[in-house]
């Protein structure tokens, strides 16, 4: 898909939203600035979230809770951005969580901290290319 603006990548994720269950995990990979964070922000907003949502680049890990949703109790967006090994992301306690199905993770840079043969697997994976300063190319698998 092309976003040509933020309020097309919100729309691209309102539907996205739309096929979310419980227990997803989301891969978003991408350059700085790609709209990785624009995205989860339109999901969130698209699952009836009004709070401000920021991006977890200083903080690792952000806990959103959803009312009102039949498979969805909180969707928890990280980002490995500044992680140097994968051994970081254990510190989080991710696994745990995850037996959770009524979680739903958003991870960015997903590859600075899950490595090969982790217990972590995607369920989707999303990746944003800047083709210039306001064009996105969001690729949804």
């Amino acid at each position: 898909m092309i976003s040509n603006s933020l309020e097309e990548t919100k729309n691209i994720a309102h539907k996205f939203a739309s096929t979310l269950v419980g227990g997803d995990v989301v891969f978003l990979e991408g350059d700085l600035g790609a709209g990785k964070t624009s995205f989860v922000q339109g999901v969130l907003e698209a699952l009836g979230y009004t709070e401000p949502v920021r991006s977890p680049t200083f903080s690792i890990m952000n806990m959103y809770l959803i009312a009102n949703h039949p498979t969805i109790e909180r969707v928890i967006h990280l980002d490995f951005y500044r992680f140097e090994s994968p051994r970081e992301v254990h510190s989080l306690g991710l696994e745990e969580m995850m037996e959770n199905k009524k979680n739903v993770f958003m991870i960015e840079w997903p590859k600075n901290g899950i490595e090969n043969g982790s217990d972590i697997r995607y369920t989707r994976s999303i990746k944003f290319r800047s083709v210039n300063e306001q064009t996105r190319e969001i690729l949804i698998s």
